[in-house]
C-alpha cells in the first residue's frame, strides 16, 4: 500500500545519506592524499599532520554514518541522528568558512569542501522534514 511504500522510499532515503557519509569518511581514511589533491588543497600542505587530521574526520563521518544506520528502525532516535548530522555539516561550514574570510590561500579547497557541507546540511534537513517525527 502506499503508507509502506512512503516508508521504504524515506528509509532508503536514509541509507542513501548514511552510505554518502560513509564513503565520504572512508576515502581521506584510505587515501588521504589523493582526498587532499581531489579539493585543491596545495601540494605543500600534504604533510604527516594534514593526513591525521583527515583520518580523524574521516572516522567521524564514518561514525555518523553508523549512528543513522543502527537508528532505521527507531524513529526518535532516527530524528536526533538526522539532527546530529545536521549539527556537524553546519559546525563544519562555518569552520570552512574562516579561511575563506580570512583569505587563507585554500579558496579552491575550502569553497568545494563548503559545498559538501552545506549540500549535507540540506540534506539531512530534507530528511528531517520528510521523516514523521
Amino acid at each position: 500500500d502506499r503508507d509502506s511504500l512512503h516508508a521504504v522510499t524515506l528509509t532508503a532515503f536514509a541509507v542513501a545519506l548514511a552510505v554518502g557519509r560513509t564513503l565520504i569518511g572512508l576515502a581521506p581514511v584510505v587515501a588521504a592524499g589523493a582526498s587532499s589533491r581531489l579539493l585543491g588543497f596545495p601540494a605543500a600542505h600534504d604533510n604527516p599532520t594534514a593526513r591525521l587530521m583527515g583520518r580523524l574526520f574521516g572516522v567521524r563521518d564514518v561514525g555518523l554514518g553508523a549512528v543513522v544506520v543502527m537508528n532505521l528502525h527507531d524513529p526518535a532516535a532516527l530524528r536526533r541522528a538526522f539532527w546530529l548530522n545536521l549539527a556537524m555539516d553546519l559546525g563544519d561550514a562555518a569552520m570552512i568558512a574562516v579561511p575563506l574570510v580570512r583569505r587563507q590561500g585554500i579558496d579552491r579547497a575550502a569553497g568545494l569542501s563548503l559545498a559538501f557541507a552545506l549540500g549535507g546540511a540540506c540534506a539531512w534537513t530534507v530528511a528531517l522534514f520528510a521523516f514523521p517525527s
